[in-house]
């Protein structure tokens, strides 16, 4: 496969720029913070180390997880494999032999769909044991109560309170607001966890919020280079990024990220409000929605109606499309290669056991 840099297109060696971006948001040092005490306190707490934390999406903080697990790569010992740090997403049709199959095959299970649920849960304990873990990261903890799994619940709470019994790794739990439903449930399991933690969304009307989120814009552009934006932390445009990203982290990367290949592609270095309003405009789905006359980049902005344009725009960015949902879904059954038919099945446990 020819890898070279098309000549004529110097700049796609820049392609993933806003993806390799980390910015050490206040969240973000929050979270890694407090996940490396609690790897290091593991094991040496009286009881099982449990950290809960929500936040709504495209605040960032599957980033933030995903950043710490990377941190500590699997390694391939004379006793076989060592992994300190597991990170998995609860499928999303949430149940918990879906749940299991995805942590036995991040442990390297090579029969990772089979068993019944006493089996898999004895073989992930020891398979635990056997890769020295330390922690484990369930995220989008939310699926294990959405799509009608609510019924489930109790097993739910079972499976986790049997998770954690044997206090040897911390399990931490990132989901959206709703997970909390899953630990609160049962009190046995709340008196496990110790206080939500919760990832925050930038809100424009609160001084110190619109600081940090200022502070941010200015972090990035500095790292965007050689692509030349107007000042994002000037007042002015900061709003606007605000308004056309309702405050959240994820949305701003998404329309930059749209922004910058738009530049690669034409061949240029500027990103001018009128390129920062078409990455708006095919980048974000409810652009069409914006409050604002000719969108937030263009637009006329009167001061009397920034808070009320702010709540406006934060509420559209809470919503999901449908069609980002559908997607999600179609997405959760490609995860996972087909499992193989039962006599194949059959067939492979014989020889293991053999």
């Amino acid at each position: 496969m020819n890898t070279q840099i098309n000549p004529e297109l110097p700049l796609l060696k820049h392609m993933d720029i806003v993806k390799n971006l980390c910015i050490a948001t206040p969240s973000y040092s929050g979270i890694q913070r407090e996940l490396r005490r609690t790897l290091r306190e593991t094991a040496s707490t009286s009881t099982p180390a449990c950290k809960h934390f929500v936040g709504y999406s495209r605040t960032g903080k599957s980033f933030a997880f995903r950043e710490f697990e990377s941190g500590y790569p699997a390694e391939r010992t004379d006793q076989g494999l060592r992994k300190e740090v597991i990170y998995v997403q609860a499928p999303v049709r949430g149940t918990i032999k879906g749940l299991m199959e995805a942590l036995l095959r991040a442990l390297g299970d090579p029969l990772w769909m089979v068993g019944t649920y006493s089996n898999m849960l004895a073989r992930l304990l020891t398979l635990l044991e056997e890769a020295q873990t330390k922690m484990i990261i369930l995220d989008e903890f939310q699926h294990l109560i959405d799509k009608g799994q609510r019924a489930l619940l109790a097993g739910t709470t079972d499976w986790l309170k049997a998770l954690v019994e044997p206090n040897t790794f911390s399990l931490i739990c990132v989901g959206l607001p709703s997970s909390k439903e899953l630990i609160f449930r049962s009190e046995q399991l709340s008196n496990r966890f110790d206080p939500t933690i919760e990832v925050p969304v930038y809100d424009w009307t609160n001084p110190h919020s619109q600081k940090v989120f200022r502070s941010i814009l200015h972090a990035i552009q500095e790292k965007l280079a050689p692509f030349e934006l107007p000042q994002l932390s000037n007042p002015d445009m900061a709003l606007r990024m605000y308004l056309a990203t309702g405050g959240r982290i994820g949305l701003l990367s998404k329309l930059l990220d749209r922004a910058a290949k738009n530049a690669i592609w034409d061949n240029r270095t500027a990103i001018r409000v009128q390129d920062l309003h078409d990455a708006f405009t095919t980048a974000i789905w409810y652009a069409e929605k914006s409050p604002i006359q000719q969108g937030p980049f263009l637009g006329t902005l009167d001061p009397a109606t920034t808070a009320h344009l702010c709540a406006q725009s934060m509420a559209l960015a809470a919503r999901v499309p449908l069609e980002e949902a559908d997607l999600q879904t179609h997405l959760g059954t490609l995860q996972s290669p087909r499992p193989p038919r039962r006599r194949a099945v059959r067939r492979e446990l014989a020889r293991a056991v053999a």
